[in-house]
């Protein structure tokens, strides 16, 4: 008498669940199909009620549920576990599984997926790891039958995480040159749009849209051009924009600080002078073909600026203490921080050269007017810094924002580059806090989030921010979860319960920080 077998008659249930899984990742290709039959196998095989698998990421430091049995799309979101941080953080930190044969008994299990409420079933996470390389986690949730079975089970889990280390880590491969060639491909999109606006400028404001749309407008003419703007601004920065954003930008770009020339000399180093029978050439020369950029040309006396108007009237310069005269083409850029009209009604300005130079007129807003713009030149000069100074702050805080944004900037750029470059200098954790900035910046902003001090003495306010500032970072860290927060702060979850309401700190607006 014959009989016909089949796979399920030749293998236990255990030995089953370890074919199946050998058999799918020979099989399957696709990345999600593989992690989800994998699955699939533990939920038939081993009655899972939950199965999740985690990959680690490297650059955050952190397992990301990668695929799961049993979890809703909200719920598997959720799922985001720092190293160290619940169990399966914990797994991922020391690669040694861990088994819970009761997760409501258990203090170190964070149900950060939030599908666990009132369970009391069992929990095994192991660790999958190829060499000594974490790749990520699997776990599964199941109910309690026994210690023994519990343990079988995990002993389970760990075999198929072995056989999965292989193909998770190629996946995981995958994954990470996809996003590098997204960052690839973002990067020269970025390059190419750069192209087509100034790469030295930051800012999307409105304001400064204007001031792109100034500089399209005259980059490729050849009348003189006014910038005017308060001291600070980027003046220098807007005349660089012109030049090499228009058809001159392979000739030279010439910047001359009139201010800082003593008045005996200027109108040598301007236009050249005759000296031992050689002429020793100018500014002007030197510009040829190319653009001259006088910066404060308010700071040049009268008969130097009645100089200036007979070369934008013939474009021939004449030299310093002889009658030499010189053709030159050169493209005239001036930059001025002081009020021309009052200096004209002073008589402190030629109002000839005024009107010559007023033809093409651009305008820098002052920081205060372009406030939406202070975080991207603040994330800006954070980077510059990092590189400059081998440092490696990754962000600013909330408080620090508040009082950036609140801060009425008389230096303008200039100004926010200086308190950037020493907040990075101060920075001993990473982050710019709001006690990292000039104490011209640190005053008392009130937001809806922060408490009113000011019926309070100045050192018990200074505490009392710099206190809330504090807890409110460790909140941001640990995602959310106040018990981590104080053991990070090296205090209790009750003291901290009382910080809360005397610094108003909601806790619930940190859950959005938050995964399972």
């Amino acid at each position: 008498m014959s009989a016909t077998y089949n796979d399920e008659d030749l293998f236990s249930n255990d030995l089953l669940a370890i074919y199946k899984v050998s058999q799918a990742i020979v099989r399957h290709k696709n990345v999600s199909s593989l992690l989800n039959e994998v699955l699939d196998i533990l939920d038939t095989n081993l009655g899972a009620l939950r199965a999740t698998l985690t990959l680690y990421h490297e650059q955050e430091n952190a397992l990301v549920i990668e695929a799961s049995k049993g979890l809703s799309a909200a719920e598997k979101a959720r799922g985001r576990y720092p190293l160290g941080e619940g169990i399966t953080g914990e797994v991922g930190l020391n690669q040694e599984a861990v088994v819970i044969e009761d997760v409501s008994k258990e203090s170190r299990f964070l149900d950060r997926t939030k599908a666990r409420k009132n369970s009391n079933n069992a929990f095994t996470c192991v660790p999958i790891v190829k060499g000594d390389l974490l790749i990520g986690t699997i776990s599964i949730d199941l109910h309690m039958d026994s210690t023994e079975q519990l343990v079988k089970s995990s002993q389970l889990l760990r075999i198929i995480a072995n056989l999965l280390a292989d193909a998770v880590a190629t996946i995981r491969q995958s994954i990470n040159e996809k996003n590098t060639l997204k960052e690839e491909n973002s990067r020269l999109l970025r390059e190419l749009g750069n192209k087509f606006k100034p790469t030295n400028i930051i800012g999307n404001s409105g304001n400064m849209q204007k001031v792109y749309e100034q500089i399209a407008q005259s980059c490729d003419s050849p009348a003189p051009i006014l910038i005017r703007g308060e001291s600070g601004t980027g003046k220098e920065l807007v005349a660089k924009a012109i030049h090499y954003s228009g058809i001159r930008q392979n000739t030279p770009f010439v910047v001359v600080e009139a201010a800082t020339i003593p008045e005996s000399l200027i109108e040598g180093a301007l236009f050249g002078k005759m000296k031992k029978d050689k002429i020793r050439q100018g500014y002007f020369d030197q510009a040829h073909g190319g653009t001259l950029f006088i910066d404060e040309i308010t700071a040049l006396p009268l008969n130097i600026q009645s100089k200036i108007v007979r070369y934008l009237h013939n474009q021939e310069i004449e030299r310093a203490d002889c009658t030499e005269r010189a053709t030159v083409n050169v493209r005239l850029i001036v930059a001025s921080s002081r009020n021309l009209e009052e200096l004209l009604e002073d008589d402190e300005f030629s109002e000839e050269l005024y009107y010559k130079l007023n033809v093409l007129p651009v305008v820098i807003p002052p920081l205060r007017d372009r406030k939406s713009d202070i975080t991207l030149l603040a994330d800006f000069f954070l980077d510059e810094f990092n590189r400059s100074y081998n440092k490696n702050v990754s962000r600013i805080s909330t408080p620090a924002i508040n009082m950036m944004m609140a801060y009425h900037y008389p230096g303008n750029v200039r100004e926010l580059k200086n308190c950037i470059e020493r907040a990075v200098l101060n920075s001993s954790d990473e982050v710019i806090h709001g006690y990292n900035l000039p104490p011209s910046l640190q005053t008392q902003t009130q937001t809806e989030n922060t408490p009113d001090l000011s019926s309070v003495n100045d050192l018990a306010a200074a505490v009392n921010t710099y206190e809330r500032e504090l807890i409110v970072e460790a909140l941001k860290r640990h995602r959310g979860n106040a018990a981590a927060a104080a053991r990070s702060l090296n205090t209790t979850p009750r003291v901290l319960n009382y910080k809360f309401n005397k610094l108003k700190i909601n806790l619930k607006d940190f859950k959005k920080y938050g995964g399972r």
